[in-house]
């Protein structure tokens, strides 16, 4: 027996032999192509390392914001809001029993002083204006008035003004660490074990994060203060995403992380309402990258509903009350172009645009969208009309290239979702993402009222950066066919460096345009000239840049410049009442400047030339401010500035034109919406002096006379402002002079050579 279990047992190792020698040759044949070869101890799986270049590239694209100062919407939510210049106080306080600050009113109305419609819906987003508040109230400096106490708001509280240095660098490190959780969410999609040999799940993430992290389109939601609800929204939603995966793959723990994620979503939500499209995407998730059936999905899903549902219709709905609606009727805002953009005129009219005009329109603006997601340039942080439609108002139709070739590349996305959903095909989910996060900014659902913005663009790119990480994975595969996984990975690992170098650059290069409003809109006004929003912008910083220099010819130049943005502005938007006060504005300073050039000539016909431009410009300015009344008769601004431009017109073509009565009653006109003005009384006081000595001297002794008392009423109005103003006083005794008052005249004489015996008036009148 010994000897045939020996005799087997040969031949037995004998086959065994053969077929081992089979097996390792082929082994060694199947080991040489496998992704799992390049794995190991490779950059690629090298997970610790990914997280560290993710967030600190992020941060240094960033890193040339630190200097910047506040722009655009920065006002709105901290320097102009009364609620976060209170910090932690203004976060929420009672007042009458209701409560108020930022968790209780709607977001800007800290900023208006009251509520204003402007948008359908309202907005209320008080997490990301409460870190303002924190910010001031920890790193800011307390106002104070010139005694060196603080200088408290109406409501009698302290207020803080902020360091723009520590607003950039919170959004820098928030942006930094939202790059890596989505780095996480998408390595937990596609190798949430951590395998090292799954270079797939690996290459994806890093791809699909650095891709994100440089895009530039990012820039107005990072380089821009206010773009901290849109990191905020999105930190808190990608969250919620990445635990309640993680917890289908870690037992025992799935309660731990779905808190987690509950938590991180209302974070989220508090944050921007944009969240609530993560209803969709959640459950989504759990479908194409778990294995958890259908009933789980829905019972997972459950609470993040509940939360919607409590944030939507009880906080957000009792805070905002009936303007939380959408549905428009009487809390629809007002009709005006700068809040909706699907308007035209007809009649001379604003009416609204037609059903295929309005979905061109969308379609058109969706294209745009992909076009800025793949080529980034240039950019603007303006596309409010009519950038789009252009100064020759041309609004898309369906005969547009542009507008049938969205249409048909939205409907193929749309049927791609289908049926990469019904094999469970990873992109069909990203495509969904962009979707569904992009719907909500849409325009198609409702007017958001604008017709598009970079900032739209940070939640949905998240699902383009992944798409094309899963591209440059295929193009990893196909070449594994024909050659080893290193020699595959060289053409996708270099379109991904070059795309993401490129990317860098613009988005550090596009980051110096936010250093302040000045830059930034005399910047982009390049790329949208058309726009009507921005060139009434430009208007106004070249009208506050040229208050800011005293060299006369600069001034002319910028305020030359800002009359003819205010003036496109006015021609692309004619009931555009703020572009209409810039066009006053700009018109009344040129007439000074005009007036100024006329007192430095030596030439009378030159002078007078000037004079008569002065009075030119004074006249637009007040047909410029009767169009802000009749468009909003309200307007707090516009008292002020009648008043202005009556006063130097008035005094202009007293003292320069000698057209005594049009000067008085350009300045009467002036004391209508200035009840007192000291300059006004004295003006008066020597054009009315001025006319009785014209009227003593063509004999007509009484006019003259009651002219004088005139004169005489006005400087005592002027005199119950300043006691001590040794003009007027000594323009009261030349009054009496001409009255042969001879008690007054040493009353007058006594009184203005006791404060100031050296007075000289020379030529004052």
């Amino acid at each position: 027996m010994s000897k045939k279990k020996k005799s087997n047992k040969k031949k037995i190792t004998k086959e065994e032999i053969s077929n081992k020698t089979k097996t390792r040759k082929t082994n060694v044949k199947v080991a040489e192509k496998p992704v799992e070869n390049i794995a190991t101890n490779s950059f690629w799986v090298n997970h610790n390392l990914h997280i560290l270049i993710i967030f600190f590239l992020s941060c240094f694209l960033y890193s040339n914001t630190l200097s910047h100062k506040y722009a655009v919407d920065d006002s709105i939510v901290i320097l102009r809001n009364e609620y976060t210049k209170k910090g932690f106080k203004g976060i929420a306080y009672q007042e009458d029993g209701e409560w108020k600050g930022i968790f209780g009113d709607d977001t800007f109305t800290g900023f208006f002083g009251g509520k204003r419609n402007l948008v359908a819906g309202g907005r209320y987003r008080p997490l990301s204006l409460a870190t303002f508040a924190a910010e001031l109230q920890l790193f800011g400096e307390v106002i104070k008035g010139q005694d060196g106490k603080p200088l408290l708001d109406k409501d009698g509280d302290v207020n803080y003004t902020g360091k723009p240095f520590v607003s950039h660098l919170f959004n820098l490190l928030l942006y930094g660490l939202l790059c890596v959780i989505i780095y996480l969410m998408l390595l937990q999609m596609f190798n949430p074990h951590r395998e090292q040999s799954n270079l797939k799940g690996y290459f994806i993430a890093l791809a699909g994060a650095l891709l994100y992290a440089t895009h530039p389109i990012h820039t107005e939601a990072v380089a821009n203060i206010k773009g901290r609800d849109e990191i905020m929204v999105l930190m808190g939603s990608v969250l919620a995403v990445y635990w309640v995966l993680r917890a289908s793959f870690r037992p025992g723990k799935e309660l731990f992380y779905y808190a987690g994620a509950c938590l991180a979503f209302v974070f989220s939500i508090f944050s921007k309402e944009n969240a609530v499209t993560f209803l969709v995407i959640i459950p989504a998730a759990l479908y194409f990258f778990t294995e958890t059936k259908i009933e789980k999905i829905v019972a997972v899903t459950l609470p993040f509903l509940i939360i919607v549902l409590g944030f939507w219709f009880g906080i957000r709905a009792s805070v905002l009350g009936e303007a939380s609606s959408i549905a428009g009727g009487e809390n629809a805002p007002a009709t005006e172009l700068m809040n909706d953009p699907f308007l035209k005129i007809e009649g001379n009219r604003y009416v609204a645009f037609s059903g295929e005009e309005r979905f061109s329109t969308v379609m058109y603006t969706w294209l745009e969208y992909i076009k800025l997601l793949i080529y980034p340039h240039p950019l603007t942080n303006d596309y409010y009309p009519k950038h789009i439609r252009g100064e020759e108002d041309l609004i898309p139709t369906f005969q547009m290239g542009q507008v049938l070739f969205s249409i048909l590349l939205h409907l193929a996305l749309g049927i791609l979702i289908v049926l990469g959903t019904l094999k469970k095909r990873p992109y069909a989910f990203f495509i969904l993402f962009y979707l569904a996060t992009f719907s909500v900014v849409s325009n198609l659902i409702f007017s958001i009222g604008s017709n598009m913005a970079e900032r739209f663009m940070f939640l949905p790119s998240v699902g383009f950066s992944a798409l094309c990480a899963m591209g440059l994975y295929e193009l990893i595969q196909r070449a594994k066919k024909k050659k080893d996984i290193n020699s595959a990975m060289k053409l996708p690992v270099m379109i991904l460096g070059v795309v993401c170098v490129l990317y860098s650059v613009k988005t550090f290069a596009r980051n110096f345009a936010w250093v302040d409003d000045y830059v930034l809109f005399t910047t982009d006004i390049v790329n949208s000239p058309n726009s009507a929003k921005l060139n009434n912008a430009v208007s106004g910083v070249l009208q506050d840049k040229a208050n800011h220099t005293n060299i006369l010819t600069e001034k002319k130049e910028l305020l030359i410049d800002a009359l003819e943005k205010s003036l496109k502005a006015t021609r692309l938007h004619p009931t555009y009442n703020n572009a209409w006060l810039l066009r006053g504005n700009a018109n009344v300073m040129l007439g000074n400047i005009a007036e100024a050039e006329g007192s430095n000539s030596t030439d009378p016909s030159t002078q007078n030339t000037f004079y008569l431009k002065a009075l030119e410009y004074f006249n637009n300015g007040v047909a410029a401010y009767k169009e802000v009344t009749r468009l909003r008769p309200d307007h707090p601004d516009v008292k002020r500035n009648f008043s202005v431009v009556y006063r130097d017109r008035g005094k202009l073509l007293g003292q320069r034109l000698n057209r005594l009565d049009e000067s008085i009653a350009s300045i009467e006109n002036s004391l209508k919406y200035s009840i007192k003005d000291f300059e006004c009384f004295r003006l008066l006081g020597v054009a009315y002096g001025m006319r009785g000595i014209f009227f003593q001297q063509n004999n007509q002794p009484q006019t003259g006379i009651e002219s004088h008392y005139k004169a005489i009423n006005y400087f005592e109005q002027a005199l119950e402002m300043n006691p001590k103003s040794v003009p007027i006083l000594f323009n009261m005794e030349m009054a009496y002079r001409h009255l042969g008052n001879i008690d007054k005249i040493n009353e007058y004489n006594s009184r203005w050579k006791e404060i100031d015996p050296n007075y000289a008036p020379g030529q004052q009148k």
